[in-house]
């Protein structure tokens, strides 16, 4: 038996533009938050663990966890040389998330850079969010109880870790 052949007649191309590397536009949202408002939280959150370690502390530990390490007469928590070491570490942290997003990524608009700078702080938030789950996880859900210290920290904690989920999976972003 012969094989029957037929032409073959090609599909016609879609002409799609290509995969830029870049990004042309970026969303307000995002260039606020990481642009503008993480920088300059991170700036002062550099002071606070430098100049004020006990308001830091204040506004960042779930306040059970904080009164529990406060001494009397007032709640103060003793900056011992260890945690005083840890407070200049945290300081220098958030002095790096200062450049990385204010200056990094103001100097570029490459996607690839924003995706791992933005992945990495991601990876980053929840670091800090298991840390405070750890330390008073009945606090974390008890959230219509929390103070305004907790609100802005977790709160704006929270928001960042979902924007920068949002940019990852590209809502918003071409």
């Amino acid at each position: 038996m012969r094989a029957i052949t037929y032409p073959v007649t090609p599909l016609p191309r879609i002409i799609m533009a290509p995969k830029s590397p870049f990004i042309n536009r970026i969303a307000l949202i995002y260039r606020i938050w990481f642009l503008y408002f993480e920088p300059v939280a991170a700036i002062g959150g550099t002071y606070l663990c430098t100049f004020n370690p006990d308001r830091f502390l204040s506004g960042t530990l779930p306040l059970p966890a904080y009164l529990s390490l406060a001494t009397s007469p007032g709640p103060s928590v003793p900056i011992t040389p260890l945690l005083r070491m840890m407070l200049v570490n945290i300081a220098a942290l958030y002095a790096l998330f200062a450049i990385i997003e204010g200056v990094v990524l103001r100097l570029t608009k490459e996607k690839s850079v924003w995706l791992a700078v933005l992945a990495a702080m991601l990876v980053c938030d929840m670091g800090h969010i298991y840390a405070v789950f750890e330390i008073g996880p009945e606090r974390m859900w008890q959230v219509g109880a929390w103070n305004s210290d907790e609100w802005i920290n977790y709160g704006t904690l929270t928001f960042g870790a979902a924007l920068r989920a949002a940019f990852l999976l590209g809502v918003g972003r071409p």
